[in-house]
């Protein structure tokens, strides 16, 4: 279950949340978070479920292997896309400039 802690962890690192604050945002003692983490405890099938509920992944994601996900079946997908949309919407970037970085960056790769 060690596997399993290090997703949740990732998720909870992804949002920018202490382990106190997700434990708050579940109603689960963030000391019991922290020992799932590290592998020392498994979580309940009721405790995953609010997880997969509350990151929006499916309960299988806590399971695949980091192979699987990067191949395209990110569960995590449309919340790193919100991210990096609420980003650009901070530093006001338009996506014609992001699009010209991104330009910018293949021409300095393939030199």
């Amino acid at each position: 279950m060690e596997y399993l802690g290090e997703r949740l962890k990732e998720l909870r690192k992804q949002r920018g949340m202490t382990l106190k604050e997700l434990g708050e945002v579940l109603e689960f003692n963030y000391s019991n978070l922290s020992k799932i983490e590290r592998g020392i405890r498994n979580p309940n099938v009721k405790l995953l479920e609010r997880l997969a509920h509350y990151f929006d992944v499916d309960i299988s994601y806590f399971f695949n292997n980091k192979a699987s996900r990067l191949e395209g079946g990110n569960p995590n997908y449309h919340y790193l896309w919100n991210s990096l949309y609420e980003g650009l919407e901070k530093k006001k970037i338009s996506i014609e400039e992001l699009r010209s970085m991104v330009d910018a960056l293949e021409k300095i790769k393939n030199k």
